[in-house]
């Protein structure tokens, strides 16, 4: 059976911001990255992280995980303002 993914974007009105998505049960992989490429995100896996203990996903770059990561939240944030993150999941 071929996975179809499912694309969410998710608006990042304010810098500096924690924003957070909960990636759906039955989730096995899934990536983030921003629209545009002259940001920086950064990715938390604990809710108040996203701005000292974080990944960071370089300009133009996509972050990927692969396992079976349903229920999970994933928490993020960038330093400029008025970004996008899209994030695909695969069931």
């Amino acid at each position: 059976m071929i996975a179809k993914p499912t694309i969410t974007n998710e608006a990042m009105t304010s810098l500096n911001t924690e924003y957070s998505y909960d990636l759906p049960a039955g989730t096995r992989a899934f990536s983030i990255k921003l629209e545009a490429i002259n940001a920086l995100l950064k990715i938390a896996f604990v809710e108040g992280e996203s701005g000292t203990n974080y990944t960071t996903v370089p300009y133009g770059e996509t972050f990927k995980a692969n396992a079976k990561v349903g229920g999970s939240t994933i928490y993020f944030q960038s330093p400029k303002a008025s970004q996008v993150a899209q994030i695909t999941t695969w069931k």
